[in-house]
């Protein structure tokens, strides 16, 4: 019978979780599951961080530098940001 992931979740908070009196234990447990876990997956998981933010020195928007265009045309010469609908080049 095939697990959902919910089951699991559940199974984990049972025997890991409310099985151990001890915090400091529960917690080195989840955290030697979670490395099993990763060490599974087949391509890397994306670990959560901070999302830096740029705004644009024309219209305000804020932007994820993580959409940035590659080759830097975002940037003026003298340091000011521009969003990809502000680019001097490009706006109309």
């Amino acid at each position: 019978m095939p697990y959902s992931v919910t089951d699991i979740t559940e199974l984990i908070r049972h025997h890991l979780v409310f099985a151990d009196p001890d915090p400091v234990g529960v917690s080195g447990n989840l955290a030697r599951l979670v490395r099993n876990v990763e060490a599974m997956a087949p391509s890397p998981i994306r670990r959560h961080v901070e999302a830096e933010w740029l705004f644009c020195d024309r219209c305000g928007a804020s932007v994820d530098v993580d959409v940035l265009a590659v080759d830097g045309s975002n940037f003026t010469p003298e340091g000011g940001f521009y969003c990809s609908g502000c680019i001097p080049e490009r706006a109309t």
